[in-house]
Formats: C-alpha cells, structure tokens, sequence
C-alpha cells in the first residue's frame, strides 16, 4: 500500500531556529519560516536545485491598489523527484505601498512576491507542514521541535568512536558483567550500554560483540 502521508511527514517539522514571528496590520501575527529553510529540506530531500527539484519561470501581474498603491502578484511553479511532479503557488507583494510619510516604493517588491509563491508552492508537498497547521502556536510542540532538531544536530557533528575506543568499552562491559549478580542487574545493564552505543554511534561490529557478551 502507498503511504501517501511519507514526503509530508519527512519535510512537515521544522527547526524553530529557522523560523521568525511576524506581526501585520490589523494585530494579526504568526511564525514565519525563513525560506532558506525549506530550499535547504528540498535540497536534502532530492538533491541540489535544478538537479533533483527546481523552479519554473515565475509570471508577475502588476495590479493597482487604492489610493496610488501598487501590487505585484507572482505564480510560480516547482518540480521535484525523478518523475518531475508540479505544484504551483501564488504570492505578492506591495510595489507602492503607503504609510504615514505618504507612497513608498519596495524595490524588491517582485523579489519579495516570487519568494512568497515558492515558499506556498512547497507547503503543497508539506514544507515546514507543523508551521503552516497552527503547531508553532503551542509552545510545548516548539520545545519538542527545538530539542529534536538539537539532538540531529550533535548527531551529525558527534566524530564517530574510534576502533580502539570502541574495544575499551567491550572490556569494561566485560568488567561490568562480572559485577552483576542477577538477571535483572545483567537487563539493566544491558539498558545503559545500548544507550551509550546509540549515543556515541558504534559500529554494528562492536554492538553485536556486544550483545553476544550480555546474551
């Protein structure tokens, strides 16, 4: 059976130090995430931008807004996977906008509207899927998010025990054993030192010489 859920699930959680709240006209406000973000999951999920996913040619409407105000309105496609799926998303932007000191005009207007219609374009697929559902709302799911992803982090920048290391550890196991004078002090031991191998990322070599000890 296809799992229709799994490309939304790997990209659907979001690291909160990649993210920014926001606040809008009207008391209206929200966490934002920072696109760099989501080029990065895409990159990591399919391989580099025009390689494994990419961007189409954007469009841009010019519209004009009340009282000389001037919207631009981008559509912009992306593509990703070997079979080249597409989604589409829509953003925009002011060109001309107004505040109190009278028209002001964005230069990166059109900048600013492409980036929106690609960041609604990846939601589609599920792209920081846990932002755009309300979750960052709930502070508990952000701390959740914030010590899963520190964790991946110290994983990935953890240098791997060397070999000998690896053989020390196999004799104070031994060491350990010795000292126990039951099964269920044997089990528990047994706990500690698998949560030591996950941690520090042992070879399966030295975690099988190591089951075969406890066993």
């Amino acid at each position: 059976m296809t799992d229709n859920l799994s490309l939304w699930e790997k990209l659907g959680k979001t690291d909160p130090s990649h993210t920014k709240q926001f606040k809008r006209g009207g008391g209206f406000s929200g966490t934002a995430i920072k696109p760099m973000w989501s080029y990065k999951r895409m990159t990591e999920e399919f391989g580099p931008c025009g390689k494994g996913w990419g961007v189409c040619e954007p469009t841009f409407q010019v519209v004009p807004g009340p009282e000389g105000e001037v919207l631009v309105f981008c559509t912009a496609s992306i593509w990703y996977g070997p079979e080249k799926n597409l989604v589409f998303g829509v953003g925009g932007d002011k060109a001309v906008g107004k505040n109190k000191y009278g028209l002001q005009t964005d230069d990166e207007a059109f900048k600013k509207a492409f980036t929106d219609a690609i960041t609604n374009a990846l939601k589609m697929i599920g792209v920081g899927a846990d932002v755009h559902m309300g979750l960052f709302d709930d502070s508990k799911y952000v701390n959740t998010m914030r010590d899963e992803f520190a964790e991946d982090k110290q994983t990935q920048t953890s240098p791997k025990p060397s070999a000998a290391h690896q053989k020390r550890e196999l004799d104070e196991i031994q060491k350990e054993l010795l000292d126990c004078a039951s099964i269920v002090a044997v089990d528990n031991c047994a706990k500690s030192w698998q949560f030591i191998a996950k941690r520090d990322g042992w070879s399966r070599d030295y975690i099988d010489a190591a089951a075969k000890q406890f066993a």
